[in-house]
Parts: structure tokens; sequence; C-alpha cells
């Protein structure tokens, strides 16, 4: 199955969305652009767009609103995230339309961060909606839409920094909307909460030196919880010039002191509910893990759930025309090892492959020794990566063999294939068994 993702870029002139659509261009996220509404709804029918972006900037939100709606009715029931640049009020009607709502100044590293992250949620809910369906239609009860309670809390707000006057103003605004805000005054304390507990957006002092906030942004970019945790700097426009440095350690937002209090609430409060919607996504695929679809023995998916949904998800991507690949790993060990240390090792690798695939990528046990892993809205090149990259920790891995001087490493041999045009699932499973 062939396939390019493509980008619909609707902006009636040039600007940061122009500029973010050529770095998408670079990261071969191909984009389509649209300077009218007319082409928009045209391009997002004919050429099956995975997402758009909007400049609604010199138009009203209302008619912003509008032409989102008639690109959502275009697509069908095709996933499609909706980002916007545009100017509202602050309790602006049809939010729930878009999946980021940005407000000017926006960077166009900072459009391309939030699209590749509305790209992610958009296909790890289409994932869970579809693994809900397979567990019906095996007779288990499907999970909640959403964990109890997990919507219903006020958005936790960390900030870091010094007590400067914007800083209390702006804490005092988002208490005042019912977020929950937690004050750190050294970035040794913001560590110290962040450890311990969770947080819906970050926003740090960079009013006098940058370098503080810059390191503890990018610090959380190297940690894999807290990636996904919107991180806005306080900057004052009027001296902070070191814009492109700031998203490239990875901010999310720049804030300018000098803003009106209600717009900067409103856009870290919007950052904080696109971090709840990704949290309360993720919950959802750790609730449909029952002892009804998992295998006991590597704590991934059993082949039953994995047949099934694997015949899901291959009609699936031909429905919507999306990639899908299929890797199959199979995991031997050196013909000296006694059998409980090989049936130990695999074990303890079904529990690495559990933790080395994205949520939306379904692992499961085939047999003895061999896993597969299905990765859905992925082409078989950028499935080769991940897997390579798999199998770059694996065999950083020793195993006990029972000589404490002399742990084993297991060999891998690792198949990925493509999902092709009328291919079923039985087929691509077949492919990737046989060249494995």
């Amino acid at each position: 199955m062939s396939f390019t993702a493509r980008i619909l870029v609707v902006a009636h002139e040039e600007g940061a969305l122009s500029e973010a659509a050529e770095r998408l261009d670079r990261l071969g996220l191909k984009t389509i652009q649209a300077s009218s509404d007319e082409e928009a709804e045209i391009a997002a029918t004919d050429f099956a767009v995975e997402a758009v972006m909007i400049d609604g900037l010199g138009r009203s939100f209302d008619d912003v609103v509008a032409l989102a709606k008639r690109i959502k009715a275009a697509v069908g029931e095709r996933p499609l995230p909706i980002l916007a640049v545009a100017e509202q009020s602050e309790n602006t009607p049809g939010e729930g339309l878009f999946a980021s709502l940005l407000r000017p100044p926006v960077h166009p590293a900072q459009l391309e961060a939030r699209l590749q992250a509305a790209l992610r949620v958009a296909l790890m809910e289409e994932e869970a909606v579809q693994r809900r369906k397979t567990m019906a239609s095996l007779g288990e009860d499907a999970f909640a839409d959403f964990p109890a309670g997990m919507d219903k809390e006020p958005p936790a707000i960390l900030f870091v920094g010094a007590a400067a006057p914007q800083f209390i103003a702006l804490k005092n605004a988002l208490e005042q909307a019912g977020a929950h805000v937690t004050a750190a005054m050294t970035s040794f304390t913001a560590f110290d909460y962040l450890h311990d507990r969770s947080f819906d957006a970050i926003v740090l002092n960079a009013l006098g030196e940058n370098e503080p906030a810059f390191t503890i942004v990018a610090a959380m970019r190297r940690n894999t919880r807290l990636f996904h945790v919107p991180a806005i700097l306080l900057v004052d426009p009027n001296k902070f010039d070191e814009v492109d440095e700031a998203y490239a350690r990875g901010a999310s937002d720049l804030m300018h002191a000098n803003a009106n209090e209600a717009v900067t609430r409103q856009r870290i409060l919007g950052l904080a509910r696109e971090r709840r919607r990704h949290e309360q996504t993720k919950a959802m695929f750790e609730s449909v893990r029952t002892t009804a679809v998992i295998d006991k023995e590597s704590g991934l998916f059993n082949p039953t759930f994995f047949a099934n949904h694997l015949a899901r998800m291959t009609r699936r991507a031909r429905e919507i025309n999306r990639p899908l690949s299929l890797a199959v790993l199979r995991a031997s060990t050196p013909p000296n090892i006694e059998q409980l240390y090989r049936e130990s090792a695999r074990r303890q690798l079904g529990g690495m492959l559990r933790h080395l695939v994205r949520a939306e990528d379904m692992a499961s046990r085939l047999g003895a020794g061999a896993f597969a892993i299905v990765m859905p809205g992925t082409a078989e090149v950028s499935a080769a990566i991940a897997a390579k990259r798999i199998e770059g920790v694996i065999d950083c891995t020793a195993f006990e063999s029972g000589n404490d001087e002399k742990p084993f490493q297991l060999e891998l041999e690792t198949r990925v294939v493509g999902l092709r045009a009328r291919e079923s699932s039985e087929g691509l499973l077949q492919r990737a068994l046989n060249d494995a």
C-alpha cells in the first residue's frame, strides 16, 4: 500500500503557516496548499489529507469554525485533526472542533510540533476505538469512553521561577478559572515536583535570564514521562530575541508578559486540555488490557485478539487509505542455555516489547520465541526504522543463564512488511512469517 502523509494548509497569504509547510515537506509530510475555502474543501476530499492547518487571521472565528465543519463533513468518518491560528475571545464557541487552537504570534517550529502531536493523538484515539470494537466482537466488555474522574479533575499547572508581578497575576487568573496552581521558586524544587506529581502544563519565568528555563525544557524533552507536557515560557517581548532557540529546546508556546491576562490564561488552559486529552487516550489503551485479551506469559496481546484485531486494522487501513506495517521478531537462544532460562528470557522480552512500542502499536506473542508488532499509520520504511531501534535495545540486554559470569544475549531475526493494496490480514501475516 503506497502512501504519503498529506497536510492541507489553508492560507490566503504567506506567513508562519507557509514556513511550517516547508518544514513539514522536509520531514516527509507532504503538504497541499489551498488559498481559498473552496480549494480547501476540494483538496480535503480528493487528496485524503491526514490533517489540516487553517490560517484564521484576518477573518472572523465564526468563519474559521464554519470552514472546519465543512472540511470535516467532506471527509466523512475519517479521522482528521484540524489546527487553526486565530484571534478569539475567551469563550469562543466551536473549540471542540479543533485538535489545537493557536493564538498569534506563532512560530513555524511551534506549528510543526503541535501538528505532529495532533496527528499522534488522532491515531491513538482511532486505534483505541478499533480495539474497543474488537473486544466487543469477542464478547468482552469494552472500556468506558474515559476513565472515571479523569476529565473532572481541575487542570494542574506548575509555575517555575521567581515570583515576578506578571507571574503572580497570571497565577491568580488561572486559579480564578479553576486551575490548581503549584509554584516552584527554583529548578531543584521544580524537578522534585515533576518527579512526584503529574502536571497538565508548566509555565517558566524567562523574564530575566533564559538559561534556567531552557535547561528545564530541554530536560523535559529528554524524559519519556514528561515529553508531552506543555512547557510555556513567560517572556518580555522587548528583550527576548531567542525565539528559534526556545522552540528548538522544546518550548510549546511563548507568552508575552504584557499580553492580556485572559488571553494568556486561555492559551495555557488550551495546552493543558490538549495534554489531558493525550493522557486520557493513553489511559483508554491501558483499560483495554484485560485478562481475556492478554497473554499471561508475556504480558502482550494473545494470539486470538491479535488475529481478530489485525483483520480489523487491515480493513480500516484500506477504508481510510492509511498505511499499516507489521514486524515479526523471532528470538532464539544459544544452544547451551537451559530451558528454564530460555523461557525466562522470552518472558522478559515480552515485557520489554510492551514498553518499546507506542501505545497505538499492537505487540503480541505468536508462539514460543515469536512476536509480532502491528504499527498503524506507519509506512514500511518508518516501521523498519522503529524495528531497528527495538532490536538495538534488545541487543544490549543480557539475560540470566544460571551462571552469573556468563549471561547470554538473544539472537533476533526481524522482518517488516507493509500492507499492500487489497491484501488481507492473513496474507500480510503470511508474508511476514515466511520472510522473517
